[in-house]
């Protein structure tokens, strides 16, 4: 309710960001892999990104191919072709291959603000042998090893 033009926090500013989704959100991908049972590498607050990116790119390429879903040096690496490979053959356009990218690199920079294992605003830290986003609260929980689950 909005008094005298006043707007009430949003989620995050009152309660925090919203809780991930369950690992098994992401099985929704897995049709889409090219290597059966390839492992999904990131930490629970990145999920609802991976699954907000598939569906962009699911709208603008159904037949989308995913190499691989994971963290690297800090950022999401979310690796796909508009459609599937196939040696011999052009399997898409420049255009399709530019736009794929444009929507991956939306997503690879939200990556960076956004904290691997809570999905709060965050920042790089390279304080550990990995890499990570992670927000203050995350960063003086997560151990040395960098386990985020």
């Amino acid at each position: 309710m909005t008094v005298l033009g006043h707007q009430p926090p949003g989620p995050d500013e009152a309660t925090g960001p919203p809780a991930p989704p369950p690992a098994a959100a992401l099985e929704v991908l897995r049709p889409r892999l090219r290597t059966a049972g390839q492992q999904f590498a990131i930490g629970p607050g990145w999920r609802r990104l991976v699954l907000d990116c598939h569906h962009r790119i699911s709208a603008e390429f159904p037949a989308y191919e995913l190499l691989a879903v994971k963290q690297k040096y800090g950022r999401l690496s979310f690796q796909a072709f508009p459609r599937p490979w196939r040696p011999g053959e052009r399997s898409w356009t420049p255009d399709e291959h530019a736009r794929l990218h444009e929507l991956l690199d939306a997503t690879i920079a939200r990556s960076e603000s956004l904290c691997e294992r809570c999905a709060a605003p965050a920042r790089l830290r390279r304080t550990r042998r990995l890499w990570l986003t992670l927000c203050d609260a995350c960063e003086a929980t997560v151990g040395e090893s960098g386990e985020l689950d």
